[in-house]
């Protein structure tokens, strides 16, 4: 048996659900996209991509960085091979008791927990392995959890699967409810093709998405993507804000419609860690500290995410929600946070959901308010009630 064979072997046993292997040339095509979404506004400059951290903005586009990225040898310079796996993340939900009657957001499903930390500890045993069977004489590198190589491209041309005209990668047994990781190595190893298939003239994808991100087929423009706004503290377009409805993080939309993912059986397991569920209830995160926030989300992704944004969820699936009993822990925002994101989406929710109460406060707010953006938020919101 051949040492590729005995990689995927490995796979199947830890439980990887798709183990492939191509080479280490770089992603041309790849590069070439990427720069033209920027380029066209459909990527911000200072998206990961381009500054490799969300938090930091820098005034230009860093083409070396997206070149990098699409590059494997600018990793590992001697890399000859790039084993390429997929995880199922669609696992079996069960109701917490604890939530019911409480008001909840819906947390995407690749985030239910940490699936990619999940493939990265398998990953390394995968290393281990090679290790152990050339006697550490290849260098190779766990790209799990990483944003430092472009994934997609790597993956199709494994043939782990194809693109969806969504942007994502679509597998043959588990749609594209998988996550993705990377060993890349020095070993020379039997590389497999890619899938010739595609998805042919259906376009529902395309037609189904809240926000119309989707430009076109392949070409999604991030800055209207639900996924990308749930992640950043940014301002939500008003004509967004219904769309949201009751998400706390991330939109799966465009998957949830895929014919190709409609016959996905469930896993029965909970990844290891950063297990969160389906569900969170949304007010505790109303008040919730920085410590609470990392403790509560602790191995999750969303820990990564700053705290103000996933609080501008929680708020805006509030007043989606329209639940009374929201409205006096939303006047507490209102009249204490310190940042003017937050207040000025809290004017909008009190708005939405309307009454006296909301108006009284609101109208307490606008005399009071410093901020000229946040005013026009609670005009807005006055406007609505």
């Amino acid at each position: 048996m051949s040492l590729a064979a005995k990689i995927k072997e490995l796979g199947e046993e830890i439980g990887l659900d798709i183990v492939r292997i191509t080479n280490a040339e770089s992603f041309p095509e790849a590069e070439k996209h990427l720069i033209e979404s920027v380029e066209k506004g459909y990527i911000p400059k200072n998206d990961y991509y381009t500054s490799g951290n969300i938090s930091v903005r820098p005034n230009q586009l860093n083409l070396n960085k997206i070149s990098r990225r699409c590059n494997p040898k600018s990793i590992l310079k001697r890399v000859k091979s790039i084993i390429s796996v997929a995880e199922c993340y669609l696992i079996e939900e069960t109701e917490d008791v604890q939530d019911k009657g409480q008001l909840c957001g819906k947390i995407a499903k690749y985030d239910a927990g940490n699936f990619y930390y999940d493939v990265k500890l398998k990953l390394k045993k995968i290393i281990d392995f090679i290790n152990q069977e050339t006697n550490y004489k290849y260098k190779s590198k766990n790209k799990s959890c990483y944003i430092s190589l472009t994934e997609k491209p790597i993956a199709r041309r494994a043939g782990v699967g194809w693109y969806g005209k969504n942007g994502i990668i679509i597998t043959e047994r588990f749609g594209s409810w998988v996550v993705l990781g990377e060993v890349i190595t020095e070993l020379e190893l039997d590389t497999d093709e890619p899938l010739q298939q595609d998805c042919g003239d259906c376009t529902i994808c395309i037609d189904s998405c809240p926000t119309k991100a989707i430009v076109s087929p392949y070409v999604i423009d991030r800055t209207k993507c639900l996924q990308f706004i749930s992640e950043r503290p940014m301002n939500v377009p008003l004509a967004f804000r219904e769309k949201w409805e009751d998400r706390l993080y991330g939109c799966t939309t465009c998957q949830e419609v895929c014919p190709q993912n409609r016959k996905v059986k469930l896993k029965k397991y909970k990844p290891e860690y950063g297990y969160i569920g389906s569900k969170i209830p949304l007010m505790p995160l109303l008040q919730i500290t920085e410590e609470e926030f990392q403790r509560y989300f602790a191995y999750n992704q969303i820990a990564m995410r700053p705290k103000e944004a996933i609080k501008r969820n929680a708020i805006l699936a509030l007043g989606n929600i329209g639940d009374p009993r929201a409205v006096v822990p939303l006047i507490k925002v209102l009249q204490e946070d310190d940042n003017p994101m937050v207040r000025g989406h809290t004017a909008w929710a009190l708005g939405k959901i309307g009454g006296e109460k909301a108006k009284f406060a609101l109208e307490k707010a606008l005399k009071i308010e410093g901020d000229r953006e946040v005013r026009e938020e609670i005009t807005n919101a006055l406007r609505m009630i």
